[in-house]
């Protein structure tokens, strides 16, 4: 068997498990329990936090399925020469973001500092940064599960096939597509939107590209799964929604606040010019992870 074929084999047994085991328990629990009760509350933890690292299971049962060892699984730290990328997977999440903001009310709000500082003292800001850039490298156990399996091995399977680029949008479009059905339950987005839940459907694509492009340059920079688990972890402890917290203005309540789908994208330019710079990063480098051997 040729190493293409090998990997894509590989590939596909990969995304089986992952997706098998991710969306069979989400969609019994979410008819069985309702999403709120699962997701929302620690009750049923026993049974959700697993799911969460259904694609670092389903890595190790590929590799073991297909006899493809353990080597190459990219957990070593390698912080020699690399603490600019853990800098980096620490705090770019959280700059996007206020950049977003920033674009987002040059769009469609407004500046009045006197209206940010009368809905956010000093002291709230401040405890929202530091918790943000304090709680997610702490909890990036939670988000290892996926990155080990989409970084750490989906992107090393694929690129062989489809190139870089390629891998960048299949594998971005592929890790939103996984989210589904948390998607349809209102989980990223609610569900009071034109276009439910299709437009939540695209949206997480698009965003997933972007950011997996970021995420696939810090793995590819660092040989290593960590930086990427960290800089997931910052945006899903609010890393993401920071500069919403600290600076928006002009519509309506900051704390409830859900843009639409147009108001979505203008929001993520930040975001996008940052995934497309990482691909170009990544292009310009050209170090394309060898295929498998036999």
């Amino acid at each position: 068997m040729s190493n293409k074929k090998l990997c894509a084999k590989r590939l596909v047994i990969f995304l089986l498990l992952a997706f098998g085991l991710a969306w069979i328990p989400w969609i019994i629990m979410n008819k069985v329990c309702g999403y709120e009760e699962w997701f929302s509350t620690n009750h049923y933890a026993l049974f959700a936090i697993p799911t969460l690292y259904a694609p670092a299971l389903a890595n190790l049962l590929t590799r073991w399925i297909t006899k493809e060892g353990f080597s190459d699984m990219k957990l070593h730290l390698r912080l020699k020469g690399n603490l600019k990328y853990y800098l980096a997977a620490w705090l770019t999440v959280p700059v996007i973001s206020v950049l977003g903001t920033v674009v987002f009310n040059c769009v469609y709000g407004h500046w009045d500092l006197a209206e940010v500082a009368e809905r956010l003292t000093f002291e709230k800001g401040l405890a929202a940064v530091l918790y943000v850039l304090g709680i997610g490298p702490l909890v990036a156990f939670n988000t290892f599960g996926e990155e080990f399996g989409w970084r750490a091995y989906m992107n090393q399977k694929m690129e062989p096939l489809l190139g870089t680029a390629g891998t960048v949008i299949v594998g971005g479009i592929l890790w939103g597509i996984w989210h589904a059905p948390l998607t349809v339950e209102g989980h990223n987005f609610g569900k009071d939107y034109p276009g439910y839940p299709y437009v939540g459907f695209l949206l997480m694509m698009l965003f997933c590209t972007a950011f997996g492009a970021f995420l696939m340059w810090l793995t590819r920079r660092t040989d290593s799964v960590y930086p990427a688990a960290i800089a997931h972890a910052v945006n899903n402890s609010g890393g993401g929604m920071l500069g919403t917290i600290l600076l928006l203005n002009g519509v309506g309540d900051a704390e409830t606040f859900r843009p639409d789908f147009a108001g979505s994208i203008v929001m993520d330019i930040p975001l996008f010019l940052a995934g497309a710079l990482a691909l170009f990063l990544l292009l310009r480098k050209n170090n394309v992870s060898p295929t498998d051997s036999e």
